[in-house]
């Protein structure tokens, strides 16, 4: 073990030359910021060749290892150490120099042969601290785990590591020299919910730096990749020849000042719109490096109905701010849907990217999406399981968003009498008589070997209210009243520890849920129809629910599910604590929201972080969207904008799961088709076929853990448990625009944008139905005529109006 240290690190080297401790000496937890061999031995997961400095190569056919070779580790001076690899003909060195508050990491490879030699990959583990702890001590999760947001292509790649509490300090990680092909993850994990343990999921995902990489880690993705795919290539060394790449990990204090220091490093910093919808405005500010200019910047997009990729040179489109040295803005009308590229060049040849897309209006998503679920998912009579079922069948509650979706989705628009009777005979003739015993709604079935899940009831007490919102002239078997007095038995079941037999659902009573999207609306609508003794019960439950969560606000106990550490846990306590008016509580939540939700230059890397149905960093439709909706609920009761913003951009990261006009994955979809995860990682080392790639957790059926077999042998399609996140957009921004003023005063649009005139501005809303504008800091609210659909308002001398 080899150890340097200076006033702001502690690094540990041990006698392989890979980093097993990284530590802020200031930090008053004393975080390891990377992967430590001990923990690994804790759990037994047997991976010490993914720690941080250890690596794999192709070389003129051959793969090498580090864990094959005997490395020289030597401390070079006080506060640098160097690692070598002898890998004839080749030579690998690490280098670790503290300077002040930055640790440097080089690494030189260097062909000390006569002849060339060919490379088609160069994969070093990258093992920073992303664990999900197999610890019931919340706060070891919260303050000894990070999540790692990804910023790649160009010569710019970036890391942000931001601590799980969301408490500084958090770690950014900056290329210097060189340039990263890919970055990659594995996933190792342990579930046990098939053995009634509760939580069941804890895990850990190695990160990886692809130095070089010709695709071939990943051929899916390279084939069709057109974002990232000039990266991929291999590297041919001269004789003597050596390529270098360096980067350097400097403290950071919160999202804006990573991108600050980013400066400091010569990276150009970007604000811009992720997503916007057909016939919007991408706006995007740039601040360049004293010295920097722009030689060009072109806009590479694939547009929907034809297979090229078009560029177009937009350099004089970029305005000069008047004062700014190195700042500029640009703005781009677009009306037609497709992903974008944007490519700034530097006169210097160094160039950087921002990835963002043009979606279909909403409306059209979701109508087209209503259509499929109709004529493509639901089974009818002629099938021999479950008929009057949405298709893929799944005991899990997550398959109840389709009705969710169909019938929320019908109470905003135009009732498509189809679509809402099919939902309602799937709610009455299939998922009640599954979930429950003969149809009695008090006594669930044991649909998972000898237990019941809680989580279920969430859904199925939501189907049951919506269907109670509808208009009785689309119902055919019940009035809407049976429904909602359904719903009401459901969640009084739900919520009540004393009426569950066994100790594992009397455990995941007390848990939050997806139920906080529509419990308040519940109550209040059984108060107006007089149900006062259902209304009642619901309340006493709903309240003691509240004020347990609000005791264990110090132990964050809302943080676990089934999950030792879930963003499912956190995100709903937070919006529950937020409804009942607990506000000090909830945001103490919302910081883990905040901490959760990604940032990039990616829009795909903007989602609220999750792994389990992935196996890697991830869009997941569900938790993704539901999550947002938390951010979202968040600031409207806080008042942050970084809620409003953080909700914003990892909701439109989950229309990447429906956009059937994306061409960079290998799996395409169908206008109305959609597939529930999207695996950031590129490429994800558990299964390179799912590297950037749309797909559904039936994919993991033919996977080794036997988990998979048993909860998905059934599953067909890759939408098992998507809808409810439509729902949760719908509540929100399906409907709303929001504005704000930022630090320095400028009036900001979120879900729309803004166009300033002489006496006031327009404000142009990309919902859905929209219907609502709020400007929350003036109080400051307009809203449509009950069924008018507002595209733009005016706002002038403080108040709102109609066009």
């Amino acid at each position: 073990m080899t150890v340097i240290s200076n006033a702001i690190y502690s690094i540990e080297l041990n006698a392989r030359g890979t980093m097993q401790a990284l530590v802020m000496r200031e930090d008053p937890v004393a975080m390891n910021w990377v992967i430590n061999p001990g923990y690994l031995r804790e759990t037994g997961y047997r991976d010490e060749d993914k720690l941080f400095g250890e690596w794999t190569m192709e070389l003129n056919g051959r793969t090498l290892r580090s864990l094959d070779l005997n490395p020289r580790v030597r401390q070079e001076g006080e506060h640098r150490l160097s690692v070598e690899f002898d890998a004839d003909p080749v030579l690998l060195t690490f280098l670790y120099t503290l300077e002040g508050k930055r640790l440097r990491w080089s690494i030189k490879l260097s062909n000390r042969s006569q002849e060339s030699v060919r490379i088609k990959g160069l994969h070093v583990w990258f093992s920073l601290a992303y664990i999900m702890f197999r610890d019931e001590n919340v706060m070891r999760n919260m303050q000894e785990s990070c999540a790692v947001f990804p910023h790649l292509g160009g010569d710019f790649t970036k890391f942000a590591a931001i601590r799980r509490s969301n408490k500084a300090p958090h770690l950014g990680i900056y290329q210097t020299v060189g340039s990263t092909a890919a970055a990659g993850s594995y996933c190792r994990y342990s579930n046990r919910f098939l053995e009634q343990v509760s939580p069941s999921l804890d895990g850990l995902l190695y990160h990886r730096l692809s130095l070089v990489e010709d695709g071939s880690s990943m051929p899916l993705s390279a084939a069709t990749d057109w974002i990232y795919g000039d990266a991929y290539r291999p590297l041919e060394l001269e004789p003597a020849q050596t390529s270098n790449w360096e980067y350097t990990f400097v403290p950071c204090q919160d999202q804006d000042t990573f991108y600050r220091q980013g400066t400091a490093f010569g990276h150009p910093r970007w604000r811009y719109t992720p997503v916007l919808t057909e016939g919007g405005l991408f706006e995007a500010e740039l601040e360049l490096t004293e010295g920097q200019s722009i030689r060009e910047i072109y806009l590479h997009s694939a547009p929907t109905g034809t297979e090229e990729i078009r560029r177009e040179d937009i350099t004089a489109q970029a305005t000069a701010v008047k004062g700014g040295t190195g700042s500029y803005t640009l703005s781009l009308q677009r009306s037609v849907p497709g992903e974008h590229k944007l490519e700034l060049v530097l006169e210097d040849g160094r160039s950087d990217y921002l990835v963002w897309n043009v979606l279909e209006p909403i409306d059209r998503i979701l109508e087209k999406r209503a259509e499929w679920l109709v004529t493509r998912s639901y089974g009818g009579t002629d099938e021999s399981e479950r008929p009057y079922a949405f298709r893929p069948l799944s005991n899990q509650g997550e398959s109840l968003g389709k009705l969710t979706f169909l019938l929320m989705k019908n109470t905003m628009a135009a009732a498509v009498p189809e679509q809402v009777m099919k939902s309602e005979i799937a709610a009455v003739l299939d998922m009640k008589p599954h979930w429950f015993e003969d149809g009695d709604l008090s006594r669930p079935r044991t649909l998972y070997g000898g237990f019941y899940r809680i989580y279920d009831l969430d859904y199925i007490a939501h189907v049951f209210y919506l269907l109670s919102r509808m208009d009785a002239a689309l119902l055919k078997l019940h009035p809407p009243q049976q429904y909602l007095e359904w719903a009401a038995e459901v969640m009084c079941l739900r919520l009540n520890p004393h009426r569950h037999p066994r100790q594992r659902e009397k455990d995941e009573a007390g848990l939050n849920g997806i139920f906080t999207l529509y419990i308040q609306d519940l109550l209040q609508t059984l108060a107006v129809e007089g149900l006062a003794e259902w209304q009642g019960q619901l309340q006493e439950l709903w309240e003691r629910f509240g004020r347990n969560l609000e005791t264990e606000v110090q132990q964050f106990g809302g943080a676990i599910t089934e999950h030792f550490y879930d963003n499912a846990g956190f995100g709903p306590t937070c919006e529950t604590l937020c409804h009942l008016g607990h506000l000090n509580e909830a945001e103490r939540y919302g910081q883990l929201i905040l901490a959760n939700i990604g940032f990039s230059n990616d829009y795909r890397v903007q989602n609220p972080d999750r792994w389990w149905e992935a196996l890697s960093f991830m869009i997941h439709s569900l938790w993704g969207g539901l999550v947002s909706g938390s951010a979202r609920v968040a600031y409207e009761h806080l008042g942050n904008p970084e809620y409003l913003e953080a909700a914003y951009r990892s909701t439109m990261a989950v229309f990447h799961c429906y956009d059937w006009n994306v061409r960079s994955t290998p799996r395409r979809l169908e206008a109305g088709e959609a597939a529930s995860t999207y695996s950031v990682a590129a490429p994800n080392l558990n299964m390179p076929e799912l590297s950037r790639n749309r797909f559904g957790q039936s994919v993991f059926v033919s996977y080794s853990d036997p988990l998979f077999t048993s909860l998905f042998s059934n599953a067909s399609g890759d939408d098992w448990d998507m809808g409810e996140e439509l729902v949760a957009y719908l509540l929100g921004f399906g409907t709303t625009a929001y504005l704000y003023r930022d630090s320095s005063g400028k009036l900001r649009c979120v879900n729309g944008y803004i166009a300033e005139e002489a006496d006031g501005w327009t404000v142009t809303s990309y919902a859905a139905y929209p219907s609502r504008y709020v400007l929350l800091e003036d109080k400051l609210e307009f809203r449509s005529v009950a069924g008018r659909l507002q595209r733009k308002v005016r706002l002038q001398d403080g108040v709102f109006s109609a066009t």
